[in-house]
This record gives C-alpha cells, sequence and structure tokens, in this order.
C-alpha cells in the first residue's frame, strides 16, 4: 500500500473558477487588468522549468507561464495507477497563492470556489483520491468558516497553509484556524509555497535570492518559521486536538531546529510560559513531517542514523511532489530507510493522521 500526501493538481487558468463564484467576483476575475485577473508568482523561473516534461503539453502552454495545469487522466497514468497509489492526497499548485494576495475578501472566496472545483473535477472522479482545503489564511474567521463548511465531507481530510504568509502560523491572529481545524478533528499541513511572494516578506532576512537555485535551498526557511512559532506560542496548549504537518520543508533540518528548540526554550522558557513541555514532547504528539524533497546522502552513506533521531517511523510520511520537478519516487525515498521502518512512511502513519481506511494486519 501507498499513501501520497503531496499531489499538485490545479487549473489551467484561473476563469475555471467563474462558475464557482459569487456575481461580483465572477466580474472582477472576468474583467480585471488586461484579459482578466491573475495571481502573483515567483519571480525566480526554474532554469528548465517547475514541472515534469512529460506531465504537461508545452505547445499548450502560454509564454512564460510557470506552472501549468494538471489533467485527472495524466495524473492517474503517471502516477496513481503506475505506482499503486491507494490513497492520494491533493494539494494546490497557484490556488496556494489566494493566501498572499492583499485582497483578503478576494482570496477567501476564491478559495472556496476552488475547493468547489475540486470536487466535481476531481475528488467525484476517482475514490483514490482525498484533498486539504484550500483557505485564505489572511482572512482566518472566514478561513475557519470555509473549515467547517467542508468538515463533513470526508475526501477532504485536512487543511493547506502555504510558507507564505503575513505572520508566522504561531501567531494568535491564526487561533480561528487552529480552532476550526482542531474542532473538526482535520490536520492543518502548512506546505512551502509561494514564501516570499505577494504579501508574504522575503524569505530570509538577508533578502531575496538572486537565482531560483538560491532559492530552492532557502525556501525552506520559511517553514521553519512556523514549525518554531506553532510549537512556542502554544497552539497545541490552546487547541490540545490540533494537528500539524510539515509538508514538502526537508528532513534532516527540522531536528536541527528540534534540538536548538529544546535548548533555547530550557534557557528562556520565562518569556514563553504557554510552552509548558520540551517543544519536542509537543512535536512526538501533534507533528508529523513529509518526505519529499528527502536529503540524499553521499554515494554509500546513510541517512538513517541521522534522521532516525526525528522517530520516522512515528512522525514521517511519504510524498512525492507529483509533477513538479523534483519529484521523488516512492522506491527511491522506502530504499533509504530500514525495513522497520518502510510500512509505517509508506501508508500507515498517513493514514492514521488523516483517517484513511488500510487493512489491518494480522
Amino acid at each position: 500500500m501507498l499513501i501520497d500526501c503531496d499531489i499538485h493538481v490545479g487549473y489551467e487558468n484561473l476563469l475555471e473558477l467563474v462558475p464557482y463564484l459569487d456575481g461580483p467576483t465572477r466580474e472582477l476575475v472576468t474583467h480585471s487588468g488586461v484579459n482578466g485577473l491573475a495571481m502573483p508568482s515567483y519571480p525566480w523561473y526554474h532554469p528548465t522549468g517547475w514541472v515534469r516534461k512529460d506531465a504537461y503539453d508545452a505547445g499548450e502552454v502560454a509564454v512564460g507561464q510557470q506552472i501549468p495545469g494538471q489533467g485527472l487522466a495524466t495524473v492517474q497514468r503517471l502516477l496513481l495507477d503506475h505506482y499503486d497509489v491507494t490513497y492520494g492526497i491533493l494539494t494546490p499548485d497557484e490556488a496556494a497563492a489566494f493566501s498572499i494576495i492583499p485582497n483578503a475578501i478576494l482570496g477567501a472566496r476564491l478559495a472556496s470556489a476552488y475547493n468547489e472545483w475540486l470536487v466535481e473535477h476531481w475528488l467525484s472522479e476517482d475514490s483514490r483520491l482525498r484533498a486539504l482545503i484550500v483557505v485564505a489564511a489572511q482572512h482566518p474567521e472566514e478561513a475557519a468558516a470555509e473549515i467547517r463548511r467542508r468538515a463533513d465531507d470526508d475526501r477532504f481530510v485536512g487543511v493547506f497553509l502555504p510558507g507564505g504568509a503575513r505572520a508566522p502560523y504561531g501567531n494568535p491572529i491564526y487561533d480561528p484556524i487552529w480552532r476550526a481545524a482542531a474542532e473538526c478533528g482535520l490536520p492543518v499541513a502548512v506546505h512551502t509555497h509561494f514564501d516570499g511572494v505577494g504579501i508574504s516578506p522575503p524569505i530570509t532576512s538577508a533578502g531575496q535570492p538572486d537565482t531560483y537555485t538560491e532559492y530552492h535551498v532557502l525556501c525552506g526557511s520559511g517553514m521553519y518559521g512556523h514549525f518554531t512559532s506553532v510549537l512556542l506560542s502554544g497552539v497545541f496548549e490552546r487547541f490540545p486536538g490540533a494537528k500539524m504537518v510539515m509538508v514538502e520543508g526537508g528532513v534532516v533540518p527540522f531536528l536541527g531546529y528540534l534540538w536548538r528548540l529544546d535548548a533555547d526554550w530550557k534557557a528562556c522558557r520565562s518569556e514563553v510560559p504557554h510552552c509548558r513541555r520540551l517543544p519536542s514532547e509537543y512535536v512526538w504528539e501533534h507533528v508529523r513531517f513529509t518526505s519529499q524533497p528527502i536529503e540524499t546522502p553521499p554515494a554509500g552513506e546513510d541517512i538513517w542514523p541521522v534522521i532516525r533521531h526525528l522517530r520516522p517511523e512515528q512522525t514521517l510520511m511519504f510524498a512525492s511532489d507529483y509533477p513538479h520537478w523534483d519529484f521523488d519516487e516512492p522506491t527511491h525515498v522506502l530504499r533509504l530507510l530500514p525495513e522497520e521502518a518502510r510500512e509505517a512512511v509508506a501508508f500507515r502513519n498517513a493514514a492514521e493522521l488523516f483517517r484513511l481506511s488500510v487493512p489491518v494486519t494480522a
């Protein structure tokens, strides 16, 4: 069995959401600018393309477009069928930008329309598919309402927040999101996406990277900021039922951050009394990580002695990041792990977190 926790899908054009929008927003999307509304995008271009060449028709993509849409048949052929995926959890591509546009009301309406589009064009078409609820994080109250609207549909198994944000997600302004997700039993997935774009600040205090290569190496930095903020701000004390998934932030760096967090908490805990235990204790109970992009050691070296301290048999879940250029094949990832951890990472940890039905081992 295999559960893929990060499959990116999206529309070819924002106009595909028009049928699901209210009248004023439909007009805004259709008539803004020269030829309709567009979302902000990355200033860094991958030198050979963000997306696998076999996942789209280059002749059908507009010049300069960075993230082409995905069709269900292609995803089925290249991923779901090819790797015998039991469940695939859909994450947004361009729709993640709804959280980093300045107009929070517009972002919320687009997010709701995207979720409707996702139900009709994806979730209703393949029983293997599940999805994360897309919300406008810069409008926490409306994001919470959207979570509650979708919570009764068991095809939605979590909430998506991009790495790009106005403030780190432990800030109390986001409490409505954490409260709604916890009450509905849905984990919150924080995913590297649109860091340093739109209302999101630069991805490092040194400023913006000059090249895509720099960006890609550094893009996990926002994830570590959210990770630290959520743990130290007491989110899991305020909302004991809350769960968080760190998606596409790598694996090894979180270990170093966690060790530093524990050490600094011991020295400075009078400043953060709402964090009542070692940060690592909250991680084992409330936080999970996805595997992509898993760090690959030099030839002949073994990554397990390093990542075993993150308790992968308990906390790590497989993700391919399809259809992006740095897609991870299941065999590659699982081969890096000892036999006794592979089943947990391949599907059991994800099945438990997202409440997905899997066979019980005798």
